[in-house]
């Protein structure tokens, strides 16, 4: 009888099920102080959801309206040292016949393409009569495809067209600046330029490519060889690509233009702005990344100063566990268990508020909200991940209470 009564209890053995069942009672028993110690693990992951998601949201616009004038044009002019006057015959190069822009328009990507000249030492009048009010305004003499390439938006009257070219009818467009000085407000009369009266067919107020065209007037390129006495520049080839497309098609136009000697010319094709996306979403992640580290170190820390709490206030409980035969990893595990357990939850719950953050600020912009669920997979392992770091030192320290000291507090 002696020697049974000393014989200590067996030790028990908890199954996984066992861990996750006191797991979650210990967390039920005490719903509210759960929740504020999972606070900061559910901002951290608020916080890296919404920050990743709406930066990513914002990229998608970026994408869509990032400097599109730019993003889409290609010109093309005679390069240093091959610069020389106007052909006299035909008034343009070459390369700047319609046969050669043809062949440019063929090239994958290429929305319109044109030849424009640039006119200076003009001026327009609103009456024949020197005494008549004149303005100094640069003159752009083009054709329909560089028209069609710079795209001005009409506010009153229309372009002219291909009919207008080819007769050489003599018409011009006028800015609404140059408009507003004349004092012309409808289309259909007459200005002055050169003492020979032009036909306002339209008046423009903005352009999607070229903005020197909002200080200057438009007239057929069929007039260029009589306006362009003196101070006629070289003429430019225009071509309007779609978004994406200019770096590709300025890599071949030179070949398309002037396929004998493509090194002649000058090529200006912007760079694709997706390399400036990328430093800016680089910039704007790295910076949510830090964000969230640095809220989820504070979660953890949370975690980790109420599971300390937790356990000072269970010190009888645990002394009572390893009494009745509770193995220490057991009892390691269950805490463990409790503070990754918060850990899940709150990042599980900073996912959630992370992407109706994300929904909410998108759609209060109008934008299409991007939504990666990885990021929410992501945020909820992170969570648990700094649950079960932030429990394990506490975890560690009660197994090492020896069961007495824990029964006499």
């Amino acid at each position: 009888m002696t020697g049974s009564r000393n014989k200590a209890l067996p030790a028990t053995r908890l199954r996984t099920a066992d861990l996750l069942t006191e797991a979650w009672r210990s967390i039920a028993r005490t719903p509210w102080r759960s929740m504020l110690t999972a606070v900061g693990t559910l901002l951290s992951a608020a916080a890296f959801v919404a920050t990743l998601g709406i930066s990513g949201t914002i990229n998608q616009q970026v994408s869509a309206t990032f400097d599109l004038r730019r993003a889409t044009t290609v010109t093309v002019e005679a390069g240093d040292g091959q610069r020389a006057g106007l052909v006299t015959d035909s008034f343009l190069p070459e390369w700047a016949e319609p046969q050669r822009l043809d062949h440019a328009r063929m090239l994958s990507g290429v929305t319109a393409a044109g030849v424009r000249i640039g006119v200076d030492g003009h001026t327009i009048a609103r009456g024949p009569n020197t005494f008549d009010t004149a303005e100094p305004v640069p003159l752009i003499a083009l054709d329909d495809g560089a028209l069609a390439a710079m795209d001005p938006r009409v506010v009153l009257g229309r372009s002219f067209d291909a009919g207008h070219q080819q007769r050489g009818d003599h018409v011009i467009m006028l800015a609404a600046g140059t408009a507003e000085k004349l004092r012309v407000a409808r289309t259909g009369v007459a200005v002055y330029v050169g003492g020979r009266a032009y036909t306002v067919t339209g008046i423009y107020d903005d352009v999607a490519r070229g903005p020197d065209a909002l200080a200057a007037a438009l007239v057929p390129l069929s007039l260029a060889p009589e306006l362009a006495v003196e101070g006629a520049q070289q003429p430019q080839a225009v071509v309007a690509t779609l978004p994406g497309a200019a770096a590709q098609v300025g890599a071949q136009i030179a070949l398309a233009l002037q396929p004998n000697a493509p090194e002649t010319l000058a090529v200006v094709a912007p760079p694709d702005p997706k390399t400036l996306r990328q430093e800016v979403e680089g910039g704007v992640t790295q910076l949510s990344l830090l964000v969230s580290v640095i809220a989820l170190v504070v979660g953890a820390v949370s975690i980790g100063n109420a599971a300390m709490a937790g356990i000072a206030q269970r010190t009888g409980e645990i002394g009572l566990r390893q009494a009745l035969g509770a193995r220490r990893r057991d009892i390691f595990a269950q805490l463990l268990g409790e503070t990754t357990a918060l850990g899940l939850l709150g990042g599980a719950a900073g996912a959630g508020v992370g992407i109706l953050v994300t929904v909410a600020v998108s759609l209060s912009n109008r934008w299409q909200p991007i939504l990666d669920l990885r990021l929410a997979v992501a945020a909820v392992a992170a969570g648990a991940v700094a649950g079960a770091l932030a429990g394990f030192w506490p975890a560690l320290t009660a197994t090492r209470i020896p069961p007495a000291q824990a029964l006499n507090r």
